[in-house]
């Protein structure tokens, strides 16, 4: 009879060999890449470097267009921090990225830390991120005083929201923001809207019409906002609803005008039993994508003659 320390790195193990084996079918990710998202993957904790009773959880990213990639994990900082550090140190963190990270990490002392790593552009991108949620208000002065912050500030309060659920930052040049918040509202119709009112307020414009049906019918309760924010200026807006089928992502790419690539569906079985945990539709200026979110398990087993995938049923 297998322990529960042999199944957690079963699992860990697991989860490596689908997030290394799906690299194969993504064109985004090219040869000399391939070093700098292992060493990313070696300094994830494995079981027997986290507190007990504390476990690793991954995240991966996938463009529906196979042009975006990024993998992240989290977990207790007792487990993360001594091989975050030893990680950062390989890519050379400069001290203004070091004080960031301990300004912010002194302030919120967060129980959810880790590492995340991202292709895109032709560049690797890296950085860190905290998953526990935290008062806006203790973070608002850490901005500084900036556009970014004040439209963060009148959506905040305009809207209720107090707390935010997820704060990531990149190192390097061009380094960039993001906080994630959540939509508030009492039923999936409110939050659709109230989405919607957030993408007019930092872009612009508002979600299409056929966007928020697909919303409305098969998300669920839950959707939240992320703002990117580099130099001072909103960069980039998404809206993250969790609860739709690979289907229903599909349908909402070819709404919102966004490519989605036929292999996708083949890359996220690659990657997960359990299908997508999450999509979110973003808006860079001129540009819109789509990324779809997996939380990485041992691959999918292939479904029997006219069987549907499992990728194409999962919520």
């Amino acid at each position: 009879m297998s322990s529960p320390l042999d199944n957690s790195l079963n699992r860990a193990l697991s989860v490596r060999l689908s997030l290394q084996v799906s690299l194969s079918s993504l064109p985004v990710v090219e040869e000399w890449m391939d070093i700098h998202l292992d060493r990313w993957l070696e300094h994830v904790p494995m079981p027997p470097e986290m507190p007990d009773g504390h476990a690793v959880s991954y995240q991966a990213m996938i463009g529906s267009d196979l042009r975006r990639l990024v993998w992240g994990a989290w977990g207790n900082p007792r487990g993360f921090v001594p091989k975050m550090a030893d990680y950062f140190r390989l890519c050379n963190m400069a001290k203004s990225d070091e004080s960031i990270l301990d300004q912010i990490g002194l302030a919120f002392e967060p129980q959810l830390v880790g590492s995340w790593v991202g292709v895109w552009g032709g560049k690797v991108v890296t950085g860190w991120h905290f998953w526990d949620p935290h008062d806006f208000a203790k973070l608002e002065p850490l901005f500084g005083t900036h556009e970014a912050k004040f439209q963060i500030k009148k959506w905040v309060t305009d809207n209720g929201v107090e707390r935010f659920q997820r704060f990531a930052q990149s190192i390097g040049e061009d380094a960039f923001s993001e906080i994630e918040l959540p939509v508030p509202g009492e039923t999936i119709e409110d939050q659709v809207a109230t989405m919607s009112g957030a993408f007019h307020h930092f872009t612009g414009a508002p979600l299409d019409a056929s966007m928020m049906e697909i919303l409305r019918s098969g998300a669920a309760p839950g959707l939240a906002i992320a703002v990117r924010i580099r130099g001072g200026q909103v960069v980039r807006f998404g809206g993250l609803a969790g609860g739709l089928t690979l289907a229903a992502a599909r349908d909402l790419a070819r709404a919102g005008g966004v490519k989605f690539d036929d292999g996708l569906e083949r890359i996220v079985n690659t990657m997960s039993a359990e299908g997508i945990s999450r999509v979110e539709y973003g808006r860079a200026g001129e540009h819109a994508g789509l990324d779809i979110f997996v939380e990485p398990t041992e691959p999918a087993r292939k479904p029997a003659p006219g069987e549907p995938s499992p990728a194409s049923q999962a919520n």
